[in-house]
Parts: structure tokens; C-alpha cells; sequence
């Protein structure tokens, strides 16, 4: 967890929390956060950070309930400066803010109003170390250098060989094309008698026929002149 947004975190916070009993009407604070340095290097963990506003002690918090944190190379505090309203004298807006570390006078001051607001603070001499910032890093070419070349041969795709299944099902009577394969015949005992039907009606059919055939010469023998 960077030292960024654990302060950023807390100083949110403080908007939800009460600056004092006793007060009707609490006024959101104005909350400090950023970076600790003392003569040039981070400051160690647990240093006292307070606010004041005309030589008035207006931090929220009392001394020693929320010392800054070392963060990696950096220290962070985190400071609520209450309103006039908690507590006589303190903040309003436009009021200037003044800061100590550790009991000794901050080179930096602030500007009251509501809500967060950064403020690295130092005292002695040095640069200030700032709170690390993320910064996402993106892997690129090396310079002078060529993309790989493509090598090799695309895959191939294997085929299938052979003759494919068929579901296909030739009923018994299907006129079948020249060269096609035989119909096997059914049985019409295991069929629905459909096939025997078809059967019995051309025997019938040539039965008709052939008495037909038969009466029409029956008759004209019979018309006919007896010798």
C-alpha cells in the first residue's frame, strides 16, 4: 500500500468523524496530509506533527494520538485542524496555519478551508523527500532492436479421409437408380402388412382381367351359328 493513498484515506475520513462533544453544529475540519523531512531525510516514525492558527494549538487529535508514519523511504502525517466553532480562536476560512515538527517551527504554512488538502512539511535544512508517487511502467523494445521474425511453416489443417456414415434408409418399392445397390426385402411379418396389401390387390387385379378375358369369349362363341 502506497504512502499516497493511505493519507489520502485518512484524510477522507476525518470528514465523517466528530471534531468534539459538546458542539451542535460540528464544522467539517481542514486535514493536512503529505510528507514528513527533517534536515533533509524522512522523519522518523512516530515524529508529532501539530497545527496552530494564531498561536493556537487547533489540531483534533491530542498529542501523541496520531504521530506520522514512515512509509517506505517517506514519512507521512496526517493532521485535522477543527474549526472555530470546536474550539475559540482556530479555523475559518482564508486563516493561515502554521505547523510543528516535533516542537520545532515548520518551514511551510497552509491556508484554512474545509476538506483535504496536501502540504509536504520540513523543518532544518535539506530538500524535501517527497510522498512516492505510482507510476506504471509499460516493457518496451529495446532500442536498435528488430521485432522477432515469424519462422516456420503455418499448421495444416488434417482432413478427414475415408467415406463419411450415412443415415440414410431406402424403403422396400423405392425405384432405385441405375448401378444403385439392391433393396433388400422385407418381411411382412415383421412390417405393418402394407407390402402384402400392395401384393393381393395386382393378384386380384390380374384375376379380374383374365375372367374378363374369359367372359368376353365365352360370349361370342356363344352368338355364333351352330353348324
Amino acid at each position: 500500500m502506497s504512502a499516497r493513498f493511505v493519507t489520502i484515506l485518512l484524510a477522507c475520513g476525518a470528514l465523517l468523524a466528530p471534531a468534539g462533544a459538546g458542539h451542535a453544529q460540528p464544522q467539517i475540519p481542514s486535514s493536512f496530509f503529505g510528507s514528513v523531512t527533517i534536515d533533509g531525510v524522512a522523519a522518523p516514525d512516530g515524529t508529532e506533527v501539530r497545527a496552530l492558527i494564531d498561536g493556537v494549538d487547533c489540531t483534533q487529535s491530542a498529542p501523541g494520538e496520531r504521530p506520522a508514519i514512515r512509509e517506505g523511504g517517506a514519512t507521512v502525517y496526517v493532521v485535522h485542524v477543527v474549526h472555530q466553532s470546536q474550539r475559540p480562536g482556530c479555523g475559518l476560512d482564508g486563516k493561515t496555519v502554521t505547523f510543528t515538527i516535533e516542537g520545532r517551527p515548520a518551514l511551510q504554512q497552509g491556508t484554512w478551508k474545509p476538506g483535504p488538502q496536501q502540504l509536504d512539511l520540513s523543518s532544518g535544512t535539506g530538500a524535501i523527500v517527497p510522498l512516492p508517487t505510482a507510476t506504471a511502467t509499460v516493457q518496451g523494445p529495446t532500442p536498435g532492436s528488430s521485432p522477432p521474425a515469424t519462422t516456420g511453416t503455418p499448421p495444416t489443417i488434417a482432413r478427414p479421409t475415408g467415406t463419411p456414415p450415412t443415415d440414410d434408409v431406402q424403403l422396400p418399392g423405392t425405384p432405385t437408380p441405375p448401378g444403385g445397390p439392391a433393396v433388400t426385402a422385407v418381411d411382412d411379418e415383421a412390417g405393418d402388412g402394407a407390402p402384402m396389401l400392395g401384393l393381393l390387390v395386382g393378384a386380384l387385379a390380374v384375376i379380374a382381367v383374365g375372367g374378363a378375358g374369359a367372359g368376353i369369349l365365352l360370349a361370342r362363341r356363344a352368338g355364333r351359328p351352330r353348324p
